[in-house]
């Protein structure tokens, strides 16, 4: 099977009526994104736990990444619940953040596998996105503060 492109799920999804228009309401977003952060400081508190669980630590940044990546969006005063559609979306509206498709399909699958699928999310699957989910996070919000303060 082919991989699509951002592009292609781009059209495909605005065709199918996957995008609608939304505001962004400032103290509504700094709200937000004060929540998330807290999520991500506790899954990063995980990680260090004897008894890590990592499909629990996997879906807490996933989560936190696609939160960010909608309060992203909303910047562009857009908005899905589709995730393929919000990662393609995010890789055309925002090219200075430098994102790499690959990753937030290989994220995605990931999560779509555990959670409709039953497969479990092992050290090795966690540490091969890690880095990435991580650069993400912290990208993300730095670039949504810096938004906020211009708002």
């Amino acid at each position: 099977m082919l991989e699509k492109t951002p592009e292609e799920v781009y059209e495909e999804s605005a065709e199918k009526g996957h995008y609608e228009e939304a505001n962004l309401e400032k103290d509504e977003a700094k709200k937000i994104l004060e929540l998330t952060v807290e999520d991500y400081e506790y899954g990063k508190m995980l990680r260090n736990g004897s008894k890590a669980n990592w499909r629990v630590i996997f879906n807490i940044h996933y989560d936190v990444l696609r939160e960010l990546s909608s309060l992203l969006m909303r910047f562009k005063r857009q908005k899905t619940s589709n995730h393929q559609a919000l990662f393609a979306f995010l890789i055309l509206n925002f090219p200075e953040l430098n994102l790499v498709w690959e990753f937030f399909e290989t994220a995605r699958k990931m999560r779509n596998q555990n959670k409709y699928l039953g497969k479990d999310i092992s050290k090795e699957m966690w540490k091969k996105v890690e880095f990435q989910i991580d650069l993400y996070i912290v990208t993300f919000h730095k670039e949504i503060e810096e938004r906020l303060s211009q708002q």
